[in-house]
């Protein structure tokens, strides 16, 4: 009989124990699946695994390894490769991706840098798949048209761009598509062109004409390749609930100016791995100019910030979206930007060294361990035309087609001025 207090006693304790690992396990489950469930729900950005607080439901950093290695990536996506904003550089890493994945890319029949642009592509001038299907990615200049674009990919496709701070663009654009001479500024001792265009940028007829489509290559033109009509540049009403709308339409734009930030980023919106995002330059296609480091002074740049409203708009928007959507993510995001970074730096010097045969990139929270061989920095260093004739050969297209009259405004933007000035000419009375 003394026994028997004793022995309840330990069926209590033992149910009691049980009872307590079953309560663990149930919060372990729960806490894991929040974490799950902020990973599914990223391509909305409606949630994330933090708090208001910026707590992180105390999960490992071995669970978020776990999570983030059970996404499942996105393999359909439109990038929109505005020109002039940094697109050249990061575009290797789209290109890449769908040839590893064997996904069917949209592409013009002559195989060129551009499907088309301003206007959508027409029938018979991009390659077409069998029966209507869908295609998976886009990588080559396209204008954003979102009518079009959804009646030829995937409705779960993410929409991806880049943009950049609209002076900066401003300037690249100004000297890539020689915009002074075009127009009749020369330089002079005192004063560059660039000034003296600042000086009253109304005043001078940059808006071009083509297709019956006008554009500006120094105004709003980062906007435009967004899809934004040229005649709304002065209602800004319209033109702030149009951003607004490509916010939700974009599951990201990314920022020049925080590139690394931008591309962990996509990585995790995407479910994508670091390999998939590693890139071997730190720019491409950059030149040097005259002005390139030119910095306006305050009523300069207040006269172009009036000037290009709506791209001022843009930027903003999309770039407080960024950090919106970074702070949505875990608390060891800008952990791995450094690991990003460091990695980075390594594959750049394996590369360009060229002693060992195989890097390893060493397991962490983010990433598993790799081997990359030599033939990587060969991947990194492959340009556009060479990605584009690899997978035009992957995916069996036909023999390219005529090219045609290629859009080119940077050779005609002289007629495209000349076309646009005649169209806006008042009619004269009889």
């Amino acid at each position: 009989m003394r026994k028997d207090p004793f022995v309840a006693f330990l069926v209590i304790l033992a149910f009691g124990g049980v009872a307590w690992l079953a309560s663990f396990s149930d919060v372990a489950f729960t806490d894991n699946s929040l974490q799950h469930l902020a990973l599914d729900k990223r391509s909305d950005v409606s949630t994330g695994p933090l708090d208001q607080k910026g707590e992180s439901h105390n999960t490992s950093e071995k669970s978020q390894q776990q999570s983030s290695k059970d996404c499942v990536p996105k393999k359909h996506f439109v990038w929109i490769k505005v020109h002039k904003a940094g697109s050249q550089t990061t575009t290797p890493l789209f290109e890449r991706f769908a040839f590893n994945n064997h996904l069917k890319v949209l592409l013009g029949v002559h195989n060129g840098p551009s499907v088309s642009w301003p206007l959508p592509p027409k029938e018979g001038k991009y390659v077409q798949l069998k029966e209507g299907e869908p295609f998976d990615a886009l990588y080559s200049h396209s204008r954003y048209n979102k009518t079009w674009m959804e009646a030829h990919f995937p409705p779960d496709t993410a929409y991806l761009a880049i943009v950049k701070q609209p002076f900066t663009h401003f300037k690249s654009c100004f000297h890539y598509y020689g915009v002074s001479r075009k127009i009749g500024i020369k330089q002079t001792k005192d004063k560059n062109p660039l000034r003296k265009f600042l000086e009253n940028p109304w005043k001078y007829k940059t808006e071009a004409m083509s297709q019956g489509i006008r554009w500006d290559k120094t105004r709003n033109a980062q906007l435009f390749d967004l899809g934004f009509p040229m005649e709304k540049s002065e209602d800004m009403e319209w033109t702030e609930k149009y951003i607004a709308q490509l916010d939700r339409d974009f599951l990201l734009v990314i920022i020049l100016e925080y590139h690394d930030e931008s591309l962990i980023l996509l990585k995790r919106l995407m479910c994508w791995t670091l390999y998939d995002v590693l890139l071997g330059a730190a720019s491409r296609n950059s030149r040097d100019y005259g002005y390139k480091y030119y910095k306006p002074t305050p009523e300069e740049e207040a006269t172009y910030r009036k000037y290009a409203a709506a791209e001022y708009a843009m930027y903003k928007r999309f770039n407080q979206s960024l950090w919106e959507k970074i702070s949505q993510q875990s608390p060891d995001f800008f952990q791995e930007v450094e690991n990003y970074r460091k990695v980075t730096q390594q594959v750049r010097e394996f590369c360009k060294k060229g002693k060992d045969k195989v890097l390893v990139v060493a397991d962490t929270p983010w990433n598993r361990e790799y081997k990359l061989p030599r033939s990587f920095c060969t991947d990194l260093k492959t340009n556009d035309p060479k990605w584009r004739s690899k997978s035009w050969q992957q995916l069996g297209y036909p023999p390219r087609g005529s090219t045609g009259e290629l859009f080119n405004a940077r050779l005609h933007l002289s007629k495209f001025l000349k076309a646009a000035r005649d169209d806006s000419k008042e009619k004269k009375p009889r």
